[in-house]
């Protein structure tokens, strides 16, 4: 059995204004969403994540200088789902990153102030925000959640509902 490492986050930078939106409408320290692997191939821990202007993979030296790590989880993955789902990852890195989904989970949040349940609008399989990349994992792995419209908090939530306990920061 091997496993992935499950993560939220939010920059160290201090003029991070997407950010400051995003932790101010989901009520939370977490603005970013990422999954982060070991490759025994090339002896490191790389991040595959949704981020600025694309999905791509950043290592994770450079991902903790860039980013307060709030909490990562060890979720456990047979060795071949790994390869399947990693493989998956280099199939849509480029793919751009979904700012009209964005506002969809915006819209999504906002409905949910007045108690209505819908669907993110602006949904697409051709463009991918953080939290969705994470959450199509999760789904992969036999977890329930929305890729469409969950948030970072989502996340972190869902995984500690499932009974997943935060681990200390795995060094790049």
């Amino acid at each position: 059995m091997n496993e992935i490492i499950v993560g939220v986050s939010r920059p160290k930078g201090w003029f991070e204004p997407f950010s400051w939106l995003i932790r101010l409408v989901t009520w939370s320290s977490y603005s970013h969403a990422y999954i982060k692997f070991y490759s025994e191939a090339y002896q490191r821990w790389i991040v595959f994540q949704a981020s600025g202007l694309k999905v791509n993979f950043i290592g994770a030296t450079m991902f903790d200088n860039n980013e307060i790590v709030g909490a990562e989880f060890a979720v456990p993955i047979s060795d071949q789902t790994k390869t399947c789902t990693i493989s998956q990852a280099f199939d849509i890195c480029g793919s751009p990153y979904g700012t009209s989904q964005a506002l969809g989970i915006l819209w999504v949040l906002f409905m949910e102030i007045f108690g209505k349940k819908v669907k993110n609008p602006f949904y697409s399989t051709s463009s991918y925000v953080c939290s969705e990349l994470v959450a199509t994992i999760l789904v992969e792995l036999g977890y329930q959640l929305d890729p469409s419209s969950t948030t970072p908090q989502e996340v972190y939530d869902f995984l500690i509902s499932k009974g997943f306990v935060p681990q200390p920061s795995v060094a790049a």
